[in-house]
Order: C-alpha cells, then structure tokens, then sequence
C-alpha cells in the first residue's frame, strides 16, 4: 500500500509521450476530411491567413512610421481592394464579351483547323461510306434528344452572387489578422505542440511567418511578371484583348503544370480565331510557352533560391490533394499551402518525418 501513492503520482522528470505514427497519420486523415466537409468555412480563413502572411509587411513598415496598426491594416486592406477592384473592371467587359462569342470563336477555330485537315477528309468520307454501306438499310438514326443546361454567362452570374459572402469574410479577418497580429500570434503560439516556453513558440512562429511571406511575396512578384510580359507580347503579335489574356496567364501561373498548360491552350484558340494567317497565330501560344519556360527554370530558382523547401513531387502532390479539397481555389493555393505545411513540419518534432518527404 506504500507503493499507492507513488504509482498515482509518477515522477516529475518522466519523460512525455511521443505522439506515434498511426495516431499522427490518424488525425491527418480527420483534419483533411474535416477540411473538405467544412470547405465553405474553411477556405476563406486559409485565404485569409494566406493574405495576412503576404500584406503584413507593408502594415509593419507603416506601424514603423507611427501609424497604429488599425489604421495602417485598413489603408492596406482597402488599397488591396481598390487595385483587385479596378483590374476587375478593367478585365470584365472584354472577359464577358469572349465568354459571349465562344461558341463563335471555336466555331472559327474549327474552320482553320479543317483547312489544315483536308487531305484527310477524302479518307474520312470513304471510311463512312463503307460503314453506311456495310451497316442494314432501311435503318433510322437514332434520335438525339438535347437537355436545356444553363448558360455559361447565367453560371458566372449564379457563382459570383455566391462568392459576395465568402468574399467578405476574406476582407473583414484579414483586416482583423493585421490588426491584432501580436495579439493572434501570441495566441497561436500557445497552440503549437513541442516545448512550453512561450518566448521559443513565438519565435519558433516568427521564423514561419517570415519564410512563409517571403516565398508568397516572391511567387506573387514573379507571377504579376508574368501576367505583365504576356500582356505586353500578344500585344505586340497583335491578339486582342491583351491585358485579359496576361491576367489569365498571371493568375493560373499559381497553378504548378496544369495551369501554364491550361493559359497556352486559351492563348491558342483566340489566337487562331483573331488572325487570319494560322502560322503568325501560332506565334503567340510559342511566345507564351517560352515566357513560362524562362520563368520556371530561370526566374523562380533565382528569386527564391534555397527558399523553396520541396520537391516537384510534393508539388504534385499538394496539387492533387488542395485540387480534390477545394477545386479551383485548393489548386490556386497549394503551393503556398504545401510550403507552409513543410515549413510547420520543421519546427514541430512530431512532424519531422513528414518535412523530410517534402523537402527538395
């Protein structure tokens, strides 16, 4: 009975408990389901938590030059709207005018590419000649019945009327993120596992904040060059709608692989059904492959150097896993989220294995 107390009450410098593998791997796989259930909840705070990491140093210079941080989070804020806003409106007649006319466009398109493909369609009747004449006569075609769909202008509408919450809720914690950024770290650091020293997780999280704002600074930088370069060659080639065909470019450069894939596509067709020689139009998809050429495998490796902790198939993989969560929006993301993933993984012991994975 001596032994009670002692067994009830075990020695202070019994060392904790190390989370194991399958437990780690098993709250993995629930945060990643919660996170997809919950995707109307979820992604605008990631978005959100994503624009604070990229807007607080404009904030923290302006509380340098003894502006509070309420007012300096606002001016940011508000001047990131104002810019978002005026882009918008510069890109949404001519986006909606090719979004009317696309039917037209491939229509167009197609009439090209069959001038090209006319040595093959003596070949390709004499196929249905022979299929016609092996198949019973008298045989009706099937009857093809077409199901009325929404239109692609009425869908546009419909998803930006269901965006205007979401959106707000971005603005107004990111506003709130900025505003009490000492306040919101100090109480996230008491969140993080590993040792219980407040001043360590602080720093511990500082050095987070810091990598993970300097690789979303630097890609943004990088692709607003890209939208920039591109606008200003289908200019010169003589595409219309330059500026809308750049933002694309800019944009879906956040999208590792399919997103460069996707804008030479798009740049293609226009490209095709605005200029009458076929051979100048293919000028502009070339021109555009070349630019994301150069920016890949010469412009990010020297803007971020070492800064980029993973490997391409982490890259991939956080492709597939923010795609199949969120879509267009976890595709648009998932390389900053996979780099603030690895970044968390190191400094977070329990996680060590996984940073080791996705390390370059």
């Amino acid at each position: 009975m001596a032994m009670l107390p002692e067994m009830l009450h075990p020695p202070s410098d019994a060392h904790p408990r190390r989370s194991s593998p399958v437990s780690i791997a098993a709250c993995s796989v629930f945060v990643i389901a919660t996170l997809r259930v919950g995707r109307a909840l979820a992604l605008p705070i990631v978005i959100a938590v994503l624009l604070t990491l990229t807007l607080r140093a404009p904030v923290r210079w302006l509380a340098q030059h003894r502006i509070p941080a309420r007012l300096g989070a606002a001016l940011v804020v508000f001047g990131v709207i104002a810019v978002a806003g005026g882009a918008t409106a510069l890109i949404a007649s001519p986006a909606m005018e090719w979004i009317a006319s696309a039917p037209h466009t491939i229509q167009t398109v197609e009439t090209k590419v069959r001038r090209i493909m006319k040595p093959f369609n003596a070949l390709e009747q004499s196929a249905d000649r022979m299929q016609q004449a092996a198949g019973p006569s008298g045989t009706r075609p099937p009857t093809m019945v077409q199901v009325a769909t929404p239109g692609v202008v009425e869908r546009l509408t419909t998803g930006s009327l269901l965006a205007i919450p979401a959106t707000l809720s971005v603005v107004f914690l990111t506003y709130f993120l900025l505003a009490n950024n000492a306040l919101a770290r100090r109480k996230l650091a008491r969140l993080l596992p590993g040792p219980v020293e407040l001043d360590r997780r602080e720093r511990v999280l500082d050095q987070i904040e810091l990598a993970a704002s300097h690789f979303l600074v630097t890609v943004s930088v990088v692709n607003l060059g890209v939208g920039l370069a591109t606008s200003l060659a289908l200019w010169l080639i003589g595409v219309p709608n330059a500026v809308l065909w750049g933002s694309i470019a800019g944009v879906l450069n956040f999208v590792p692989y399919l997103g460069p894939m996707v804008t030479t596509t798009l740049i293609a067709i226009a490209a095709t059904a605005s200029i009458d020689s076929l051979t100048h139009a293919l000028v502009a998809p070339a021109v555009v492959l070349a630019i994301h050429l150069t920016e890949s495998n010469v412009v990010t490796p020297f803007a971020l150097g070492r800064h980029l902790p993973l490997n391409t198939v982490a890259i991939f993989l956080g492709l597939l896993l923010f795609g199949w969560m969120w879509g267009i929006p976890g595709a648009v993301l998932a390389v900053p989220l996979t780099v603030c993933v690895r970044l968390v993984c190191d400094y977070v012991p329990a996680l060590a294995h996984v940073g080791e994975l996705l390390d370059n």
